[in-house]
């Protein structure tokens, strides 16, 4: 079964935790080290979003982040919803069952642009 874990090993990305309670950051990627940190406080549900977050702006130029930073954000969430709804299609015995509804509660997204991420990612995942 596949984990943000086992994505982050895949990608050659090392995974650290950090204490960020006082420090409101979730998560962040370094590219020159390849590296995610990710707040150690955060529940499950958070730290696996954060995770494949952070994974998405693997392929980004920091030196464009400034610029670019709404693109950024939003590819790195396309690729947060496309391992989440990945990972509930592994568990489904059938995936047309799948309820996009449901599921945006579950990982408690509420925006137009978070589903239709989800609906496109679904179609893009069972053909």
């Amino acid at each position: 079964m596949m984990t943000p874990e086992s994505v982050c090993a895949e990608r050659g990305i090392d995974l650290v935790y950090f204490d960020g309670r006082d420090t409101g950051n979730k998560g962040i990627y370094n590219k020159k080290h390849n590296l995610i940190a990710v707040n150690t406080y955060l529940d499950e549900i958070e730290k696996k979003k954060t995770i494949y977050h952070e994974i998405g702006h693997q392929d980004h130029d920091p030196s464009q982040y400034g610029r670019r930073r709404e693109q950024y954000e939003l590819q790195a969430d396309r690729n947060m919803i496309h391992y989440l709804v990945k990972e509930e299609l592994e568990m489904m015995d059938d995936m047309t069952e799948f309820n996009y509804v449901r599921f945006m509660e579950k990982y408690n997204l509420k925006t137009i642009a978070n589903e239709t991420m989800v609906m496109e990612e679904y179609y893009n995942l069972v053909g």
